[in-house]
């Protein structure tokens, strides 16, 4: 019942709605949305275009997990499928767990030669190779910006600290043991797929993804300085290389509706003292979160696809 309660989309909407007021109550809405109103058509495009780029490198991402050297036709299906699952997403409860169920439709099609069970666990793979890129930059971003002089909260050190244990222990436990031999259990061999993944023979894949992870996160740093260009925040690379990575791993957390008010409320807190203006900072976060919610509706487009519909029809 509780989990209900939390996933429930009117939830996230009143929680985001609450975060909004308390982010813009101490600046002009109206003079914000009208600078909103009047960004230019090029810099929307050019940044629609980044982020379908940015997706698809973490759909290569997830397609290194399950073809070892995958084509560009591959890449693609597998890019299709990421944004069906986002376009869904906004618009299921549980978005985030609706949306990966979802990604598999034009996947388990097209590679019947992949188990469910191998395809579901490469997914939830996937999400824990980006998850582990942003909490190791994160802490390394914490550390440094202990360094000059930033106060982060205990309870975000803490969070992190245990975050980064946890990847440690996982990839060391990969690494340097046989997986199917200490969970060899008759039960488990229905989920033997899972197991593949996360098999010695697996690693170089998984470095692999861990390598493309990186650079699309270095790309979205770029990106969203660039946001923060055009909006006059003033913010540098290495500030937001600091910060943003410790922002996204907190967004990560399924408290509100597309990341609405929260994002806004982590911004203000992280960049808000070395920005312009506050202003600026919530131009940059909430251009941001319109940005992803753009790329969501244009993954509705793929729903149209022949793919998509014989999948759905299977």
């Amino acid at each position: 019942m509780f989990k209900k309660i939390i996933n429930s989309k009117l939830i996230k909407l009143v929680i985001s709605s609450i975060l909004i007021y308390f982010a813009f109550k101490k600046v002009d809405v109206v003079s914000l949305a009208r600078d909103l109103s009047r960004v230019e058509w090029w810099f929307l495009v050019v940044n629609i275009l980044i982020s379908l780029g940015l997706m698809g490198m973490i759909s290569w991402r997830w397609s290194l997990l399950l073809i070892k050297n995958p084509t560009f036709k591959d890449i693609i299906l597998f890019f299709k499928s990421s944004l069906s699952a986002a376009f869904y997403g906004l618009f299921l409860p549980s978005s985030a767990v609706a949306g990966d169920a979802l990604k598999w439709i034009i996947i388990d099609e097209k590679y019947p030669e992949i188990s469910k069970p191998k395809l579901l666990g490469s997914i939830l793979l996937d999400r824990f190779v980006g998850l582990t890129v942003f909490v190791v930059l994160g802490s390394i971003m914490i550390f440094l910006a202990g360094n000059k002089g930033v106060e982060i909260p205990m309870m975000i050190q803490l969070v992190f600290a245990g975050l980064l244990l946890g990847c440690l222990t996982f990839y060391v436990t990969i690494i340097f043991f046989d997986i199917k031999k200490v969970f060899n259990f008759k039960w488990l061999n229905k989920f033997s797929g899972i197991l593949e993944l996360v098999d010695k023979k697996n690693l170089v894949q998984i470095g692999k993804s861990l390598g493309v992870s990186l650079m699309s996160d270095i790309f979205w740093v770029l990106q969203m300085w660039f946001i923060g260009w055009y909006f006059g925040t003033g913010l540098s690379v290495v500030s937001i290389l600091i910060f943003l990575p410790v922002i996204s791993t907190i967004l990560t957390l399924p408290i509100s509706f597309a990341g609405f008010g929260a994002r806004e409320q982590l911004f203000v807190y992280f960049f808000g003292k070395e920005a312009v203006s506050i202003e600026s900072v919530l131009l940059m976060s909430t251009f941001a979160g319109i940005l992803g919610v753009i790329n969501s509706l244009v993954g509705g487009l793929v729903t149209l696809t022949p793919d998509f519909k014989r999948s759905q029809k299977k």
